[in-house]
């Protein structure tokens, strides 16, 4: 079984102004990554669990796309 490095640490979310944090913390380093980013306003329509859900797997997409990109400059 592989050990999960990486865990969701905080969610927080702005319902005013639809922005969302989600922080991401490393277990062995305990690195934090901290991912904001804005919703469309039809993102707000589900219950408070399935939205934090999304967020959080919106966040981990953009913090491995960021890591791909990473990976592929420094080749």
């Amino acid at each position: 079984m592989r050990k999960h490095l990486w865990q969701v640490d905080r969610v927080v979310i702005d319902l005013e102004d639809r922005d969302a944090t989600v922080s991401i913390i490393h277990h062995v380093s305990l690195s934090e990554i901290t991912v904001r980013f804005r919703l469309k306003p039809e993102q707000l329509g589900e219950s408070a669990l399935p939205l934090r859900r999304r967020i959080e797997v919106l966040a981990s997409e953009i913090v491995l796309d960021l890591g791909s990109f990473y990976d592929s400059v420094s080749e």
